[in-house]
């Protein structure tokens, strides 16, 4: 996936193609996102358009990828202010992706946070279009979400 192949006009295309969603999570989280430690939240509205990308720095340990690290705190963490924005916005659909360092096959690592981002969406009545892993290596979307 690579955001090369977004047409002109992406952004008047639902992004319920998973392609299509990857291809705008490798636009949103640069390679620097990616080797940091990055977790970005893609707005939409109720037609699944592209509507505003949200990004928020993970804790310093997480570079290190140590198990230390609680996926579902962090994640809970983090989209705690969308959450409540979401609320006012009703139908809005998110896209999840988290830019982390690494290899792009890291399976234990990612079905946590794949399993934590759609507990949390769950939870909260957001409507979570796709869970992604961007790396240096490029934006993939776990099987475990399917299974979620």
């Amino acid at each position: 996936m690579s955001f090369d192949n977004l047409t002109p006009a992406w952004t008047d295309q639902p992004l319920t193609n998973p392609g299509v969603a990857a291809d705008v999570v490798d636009l949103v989280l640069s390679l620097g996102d990616r080797q940091r430690g990055t977790f970005a939240v893609v707005l939409c509205d109720p037609d699944d358009h592209y509507r505003a990308t949200v990004l928020i720095d993970l804790p310093s340990e997480f570079d290190h990828l140590s198990p230390v690290v609680d996926a579902a705190e962090v994640c809970t963490t983090a989209l705690k202010p969308i959450i409540a924005a979401v609320d006012t916005a009703p139908d809005t659909g998110v896209i999840l992706a988290l830019g982390r360092p690494g290899h792009a096959n890291l399976p234990d690592l990612d079905a946590e946070w794949t399993k934590a981002a759609t507990t949390i969406c769950t939870t909260a009545n957001i409507r979570l279009l796709g869970f992604y892993i961007a790396t240096k290596e490029g934006v993939h979307h776990p099987n475990s979400l399917a299974a979620a």
